[in-house]
């Protein structure tokens, strides 16, 4: 991951052949102490896995898609979450055909480049488990 531009609190950000997107981001956030902010971002991916949750049951159902598709839309936020970054992102991929998959992005692999505009807000944004909901939701 490269910073193309950094301007007060906004950055641009370029992702690599091979390299996975929301790790890379949450470490870049972690190292730069970003407490909160939001992403978004367009490129293409050779893998990617996104998942579906069911608040009846409480579960993630997931697939993994591995081919070459374009990030149609991928956004997301940053918040705080048990002393380090967590970072929700969702996300719509095509392929040659242009048909769309979406969900929550749990991993997303760079196929040929993915370009990001970073926003970093101020103060701090935590998350705190709900039992009723079965997720960690913004406080």
């Amino acid at each position: 991951m490269k910073v193309i531009l950094q301007a007060g609190r906004r950055y641009i950000l370029r992702f690599d052949r091979g390299e996975e997107i929301l790790e890379l981001l949450r470490g870049f956030c972690a190292e730069k102490n970003f407490r909160s902010g939001y992403f978004s971002a367009i490129g293409a991916v050779g893998k990617v896995i996104l998942m579906h949750y069911d608040p009846d049951t409480k579960k993630y159902s997931e697939k993994v898609f591995e081919q070459k598709l374009e990030i149609a839309n991928l956004s997301g936020n940053l918040s705080w979450h048990e002393e380090k970054p967590y970072l929700h992102a969702h996300g719509a991929f095509s392929d040659e055909e242009m048909k769309c998959w979406g969900g929550h992005i749990k991993e997303a692999v760079v196929a040929a480049t993915c370009e990001m505009f970073l926003i970093r807000t101020d103060g701090e944004v935590n998350r705190k488990f709900s039992d009723e909901i079965g997720l960690n939701l913004l406080k």
